[in-house]
């Protein structure tokens, strides 16, 4: 076991400097409240839903078949730009495929009511908040978000000052003529998604604790890809009309990004934007800037994946003011774009299948059920899906929702009921087989103590047999770890390797960390712990997955340690 793990952690602490980007075709780079669930479906008649899935992607739109097959054949070209850029091409890639919902309107994704509880955007001004819904679950990420371009608003009162300020130049009272009008700049939203998914690529592939600067920059970087009638693939050029929003919102200040001080709610003298991102990831990434800049990149980057306050780890940088006259004649001209080869960047034709009414009607209650609390509230809107489950009758999908539903809210038994339903007609339903380990788990661990035993064995033979079914199934991994965590009992070395497993699928996700961390410091093995749990625990800003990680090493000391089996 103890070779496994090394190995693990030595795989998560590898990206713990700056991710950067190689160019396959030039010089390489520098471093670098509640919401109701309500399923509702129309017997006989077409969803107007389409899926979409290549190897890599699972994207469902309501949209026109036509634009679905396009954004997905380039979800797939930009992926394998990344892995050349990144890992240096395509070698046995393990991470599960992302899924991701294109909804029709912002009403339509603000009415599910999916808080992003990871990985913010931003802060962003100027009237962009939160573009897109990202969620990193144990059964694989989502994304969502919908179709609709974003205006940003360009006739600020800082346009209009330096409009004025450019009409005195030439000696002209701008008092004597009209204001010149700025019309708002409109960011696609097929822009944001691109940015999106070259986020989740890096968190995914290179995991590790990221400045939310540097995480908000590759998004821009990304987000202006273009694809070629020749083959060739330009990427990080500069936002159409990205001029403008450093006229209307003003140059940005280095010193108080890399030190975290823009992140402050009452910080007001600097405006943060995707485009801002853009320029300083461009800067850092794509400039021609010194060695010993690269080398302080590399340095800053280092100490905050170890955990080093932001503005302590920007000392690397040394005099800021230096650093800011650098940046502003960087800005004046920066890099234009970086350009792939002819063909250089492949791209595969996505299989596309409409969905009927049934399976549309899940779509946006699979994403809310991650944001479920166990509360009154959340007892409320399961009834109210369960109602709404019931006008689809026996479609296994439906019946596997509920399991999940009941089984989060603490119902084993009801959980174990509709998943035995599905079995009755599907024996074999992976997905199915796993909801039945976890209920009888519950089951045997509520039960009498001369049951136990059994019953755990009982438990344990169904996830072994989902297991066997699908071996690219996480959860039937996760549930059979747990059967022995929740017990009590030691973690022997085949579930020790499947949660290995699920962590290198889900690199991305925290509970499999968490999961392997919390066993780790039972058998003493802190600093082994901390390696693994390193991106959770020193990721940026606050959540209950970072919470739960500094709980468990403060309470390391006082926590019973035993042997490892």
């Amino acid at each position: 076991m103890r070779k496994i793990l090394l190995g693990l952690a030595l795989t998560f602490t590898a990206a713990q400097v700056a991710a950067q980007p190689a160019s396959p075709d030039q010089p390489p780079s520098p471093p670098p409240g509640g919401h109701d669930i309500l399923v509702k479906a129309i017997p006989g008649k077409s969803s107007g839903w389409h899926r979409a899935e290549t190897d890599h992607f699972i994207v469902l739109s309501d949209g026109s078949e036509s634009e679905l097959r396009r954004v997905t054949a380039n979800l797939e070209s930009l992926r394998h730009l990344l892995a050349r850029l990144y890992l240096g091409g395509e070698q046995g890639d393990l991470t599960a495929r992302l899924t991701i919902t294109l909804l029709p309107s912002r009403s339509a994704l603000h009415d599910l009511g999916l808080a992003n509880r990871r990985y913010h955007e931003g802060p962003y001004g100027g009237g962009i908040g939160d573009q897109r819904y990202y969620d990193t679950r144990e059964d694989g990420a989502v994304l969502a978000l919908a179709r609709v371009d974003q205006n940003l608003p360009m006739d600020t009162t800082m346009a209009r000052d330096r409009d004025c300020e450019d009409m005195a130049a030439d000696g002209t009272d701008c008092a004597d003529k009209p204001p010149v009008y700025h019309p708002a700049l409109v960011r696609t939203w097929q822009a944001v998604l691109y940015g999106a998914y070259a986020q989740h690529f890096i968190l995914s592939h290179q995991p590790a604790a990221y400045p939310r600067w540097y995480i908000d920059g590759i998004g821009a970087l990304f987000s202006t890809v273009e694809y070629r009638r020749d083959g060739a693939v330009d990427y990080a050029g500069p936002p159409e009309n990205y001029r403008q929003v450093t006229r209307s919102y003003g140059l940005l200040n280095i010193g108080d990004v890399l030190t975290g001080r823009y992140l402050d709610p009452a910080y007001h003298p600097m405006v943060w934007t995707p485009y801002h991102a853009w320029l300083m990831a461009q800067f850092f990434l794509y400039s021609p800037i010194k060695p010993e800049r690269r080398e302080q990149l590399t340095r800053y980057m280092a100490a905050i994946a170890q955990g080093t306050p932001m503005p302590q780890a920007a000392a690397a940088f040394g005099d800021m003011r230096r650093l800011q006259r650098e940046f502003e004649v960087y800005a004046e001209k920066p890099a234009n774009l970086a350009r792939t080869d002819k063909h250089a960047v492949q791209s595969s034709e996505p299989v596309i299948a409409a969905l009927s009414p049934e399976q549309a009607a899940l779509i946006g209650p699979r994403m809310q059920l991650a944001g479920w609390a166990s509360d009154a509230a959340g007892a409320e809107r399961l009834s109210e899906l369960h109602q709404s489950l019931a006008s689809l009758g026996q479609d296994s999908d439906a019946l596997l929702l509920a399991a999940q539903a009941d089984y989060r809210d603490g119902h084993a038994e009801r959980c174990l009921a509709q998943a035995e339903q599905v079995l009755a007609r599907a024996p074999d339903n992976a997905t199915a087989l796993a909801w039945k380990g976890a209920a009888l788990t519950d089951r045997a661990l509520a039960g009498p103590a001369a049951d136990r035993a059994a019953g755990l064995t009982a438990a344990r033979a169904v996830l072994a047999r989902a297991i066997h079914n699908d071996d690219s199934a996480t959860l039937p991994l996760i549930f059979y770890f747990q059967s022995f965590t929740r017990a009590g009992e030691p973690v022997p070395e085949p579930a020790m390797q499947g949660m290995v497993r699920v962590a290198r699928v889900l690199p991305e996700a925290p509970g499999p960390r968490l999961e392997l961390a919390e066993e780790l410091l039972r058998e003493g093995k802190a600093d082994l712990a901390r390696r693994v749990l390193a991106p959770v625990l020193y990721e940026a800003g606050e959540n209950p997955d970072k919470l739960r990680a500094q709980k468990l090493f403060a309470m390391k000391e006082s926590a019973p340690q035993r042997s490892a089996p």
